[in-house]
């Protein structure tokens, strides 16, 4: 991606994310109240302090506001990134063969669609080729996938407007070809992913679950990240015949810089109006909005977020059994 398209790309992510999230917001604030707000906001953000901890947020509606607006950009860039190191004879993003098939566990605010999106997009600049793409997406949080689905939306929109964005005829194209149906009997490639689903609390649920999906739809690449220090519980389909191919993601950078002003501007708005003028139970949980809020601008690369990824794909061998959790 060049520079001017990466800026074009930056800039309309960034009014969709500010949109939504704004609109969510204030949805939210109206309905509770002053203090109750500053109480949720509070509650949510230590659930991402947590997180850094590897301990698993609810994913409520108020997390999927601030979880939108802090961490979007930076899973859509780890996506993004991993979806160009698979290798070719995977990959129809690269080879211009066949069709792709991706179906999406945990899929969050849809990380992988947008990079799947972009990815795409590349490719149709590239190679003048465009493999057939679906994407399935399920999530137990309905709050983030919807989130997530808003601002798909308002992405694609804004993005509409060729004379606004002439740097992106091809990721246009890419978005209105995208279907996100039921796998078709004559996909070509499938693959299986799972970016940050790995927790202590639901690592025997999203075992079962992704290995009864390996077995259904014996994807031909299995992709999974998780926080670094939940590696430990990130699924692996091994036990299924599948060979790990993650040296291919060693040393794998963030492909996409920039900061999102709007969003950050979000962020920022939220402490001023919202939290700073309300007395809360501490300085300390002051002290700790207002930097979490402020301190960091949203960007394409989040910071704090740590990362280890995995690849594993098809080996023509009978199944094992799968790990006993």
């Amino acid at each position: 991606m060049d520079a001017k398209t990466l800026a074009a790309v930056t800039n309309a992510l960034d009014i969709a994310i500010a949109s939504v999230v704004e609109t969510e917001f204030q949805r939210l604030a109206t309905a509770a109240g002053p203090e109750q707000t500053a109480g949720n906001v509070l509650r949510s953000l230590r659930s991402f302090e947590r997180l850094q901890r590897g301990v698993m947020p609810a994913y409520n509606e108020w997390d999927a506001v601030f979880y939108a607006a802090w961490y979007h950009p930076g899973h859509v860039n780890l996506a993004y990134t991993l979806i160009e190191k698979i290798p070719a004879s995977i990959n129809p993003l690269k080879s211009g063969k066949g069709s792709l098939h991706i179906r999406d566990f945990g899929c969050g605010t849809l990380a992988m669609q947008f990079g799947l999106a972009l990815a795409a997009a590349d490719s149709l600049e590239e190679i003048r080729i465009a493999p057939r793409i679906n994407i399935l997406s399920e999530d137990s949080s309905e709050p983030m996938r919807a989130i997530g689905w808003r601002i798909w939306e308002a992405f694609v929109d804004e993005i509409s407007d060729g004379m606004e964005y002439p740097e992106l005829d091809a990721l246009r194209r890419v978005c209105s070809r995208i279907s996100f149906e039921n796998q078709s009997d004559d996909v070509s490639v499938v693959w299986l992913s799972a970016l940050h689903v790995a927790y202590k609390e639901n690592s025997g649920l999203v075992w079962r679950a992704l290995s009864a999906r390996v077995q259904e739809h014996s994807p031909d690449a299995v992709v999974v990240t998780a926080h670094r220090r939940n590696s430990l519980f990130a699924y692996n389909p091994r036990r299924h015949g599948y060979v790990d191919e993650s040296q291919t993601f060693h040393g794998a950078v963030f492909s996409l810089e920039g900061i999102f002003e709007l969003t950050s501007a979000f962020r920022q708005s939220v402490y001023d109006g919202s939290v700073g003028p309300i007395n809360l139970p501490s300085d300390d949980d002051d002290r700790f909005i207002r930097n979490y809020l402020t301190r960091h601008q949203t960007g394409w690369v989040t910071p704090f977020l740590e990362t280890r990824d995995f690849l594993y794909t098809r080996n023509q061998v009978d199944d094992l059994d799968d790990l006993p959790f």
